[in-house]
């Protein structure tokens, strides 16, 4: 059989390429360590990483990405997919990612008691009384926005 050159890019071979390189258990083991052993943390520089994302944000606006993206969405393609996995992958979240509620479980129902309390020390009643609580307790919850 003679060798001919690869011209174009089979959609099939790359799905089942990137398919069957996500389930090698060697490559899930490699993807661990890189993860544990890092060169660098991913915090490390804050500061730097923050002006790298807004810089990024910054290229996406210039060439339209939101937009462009949110154009090209295929409504279908996304009704089956939930159809088809989305129900299963929410109620396995409530296991798979207990782990990151949990942990951020206790600062928010702090936040929550804080701001209740403070609410509670508010005026009651009908009209404006009612509106002033609402918008204490979401002045007050916002306040904690980025930080739980």
């Amino acid at each position: 059989m003679p060798m001919t050159p690869t011209l174009n890019v089979d959609p099939t071979v790359m799905t089942n390429n990137w398919s069957q390189g996500l389930s090698n258990p060697v490559n899930q083991a490699k993807l661990v360590y890189g993860y544990t052993h890092p060169d660098r943390a991913f915090n490390a520089d804050p500061a730097g990483a923050e002006a790298a994302w807004q810089a990024g944000i910054t290229r996406a606006q210039s060439v339209h990405k939101y937009s462009n993206n949110l154009g090209a969405a295929d409504v279908n393609k996304a009704a089956d997919n939930m159809a088809q996995f989305g129900g299963a992958n929410w109620s396995s979240a409530g296991t798979s990612k207990k782990y990151k509620y949990a942990a951020k479980a206790p600062a928010l129902a702090q936040a929550i008691n804080t701001v209740k309390a403070s609410i509670a020390q508010m005026p009651k009643g009908r009209g404006q009384a009612n509106i002033n609580r609402a918008v204490a307790w979401m002045q007050q919850m916002g306040a904690y926005y980025g930080k739980i």
